[in-house]
């Protein structure tokens, strides 16, 4: 006769996706698409192998040409971005406390007919980004495509191994697969930077307009407490 086991399941090494609604997002989606469809009607894409669609410059210049419009948007994503991340252990006098984040890069998207962004991540920053200003036409099929495709870090390793079997867990069917985000308007995704990513092929017919960023921390504080820590015994 069997004895009852108790089995206790954690899934483990998590990845964080943040999704949330970026606050009084109605007048920022008008804003920001009006300014970034301006944009690329009167300025060339920047060129991306990654990319088939429209993208102005990676760097920080969308600030000069979107107006303020682009700082209330970051402003909501940068407090996100600072209740999610602390110091760790290894600063003993900070660990808990939240650092300061700041924009690094930030760029624009608009996927037409056709479009799409191909695998990669965002090699030297922490935290990165994407927020949809107008996610163009959603089709309840999925046949609009355009779906922000997020990668098993892991790699392909448990279906490489064993494709006829998965986890008995919820939690842990997506092992070894990519998961698919369909967007709404005025929907921001946070990332970490390392983290594969693609934009799968855009069928609709009306652009999907988007804004990409990256953030790192402001480290002073951080930096203050390292070179001043009094030696260690």
């Amino acid at each position: 006769m069997s004895k009852e086991m108790e089995i206790r399941i954690r899934p483990i090494f998590s990845t964080p996706l943040l999704v949330f609604t970026v606050p009084d997002h109605e007048r920022v989606n008008k804003e920001l698409r009006r300014a970034i469809l301006e944009r690329e009607a009167s300025h060339p894409a920047e060129a991306d192998h990654e990319v088939v669609g429209w993208s102005s410059p990676h760097d920080m210049s969308m600030f000069e040409w979107a107006g303020p419009v682009l700082k209330d948007l970051m402003t909501p994503i940068i407090e996100v971005a600072t209740q999610a991340t602390e110091f760790s252990e290894r600063a003993p006098d900070l660990a808990g406390k939240h650092p300061r984040w700041q924009v690094v890069e930030t760029w624009a998207n608009v996927q037409r007919k056709g479009g799409s962004n191909s695998v990669h991540p965002h090699p030297g920053t922490f935290w990165s980004g994407v927020y949809y200003a107008d996610v163009g036409d959603i089709a309840a099929d999925g046949k609009s495509g355009g779906d922000l495709l997020l990668f098993d870090p892991r790699g392909c390793l448990a279906t490489m191994l064993a494709p006829y079997l998965r986890y008995a867990v919820p939690e842990l069917h997506d092992a070894g697969k990519s998961i698919a985000f369909t967007p709404t308007a005025g929907q921001c995704v946070l990332f970490p930077g390392w983290l594969s990513h693609a934009v799968g092929v855009y069928n609709g017919s009306a652009p999907r307009v988007s804004v990409a960023f990256n953030l790192d921390p402001v480290i002073e504080e951080f930096n203050d407490w390292r070179f001043n820590a009094p030696p260690k015994k």
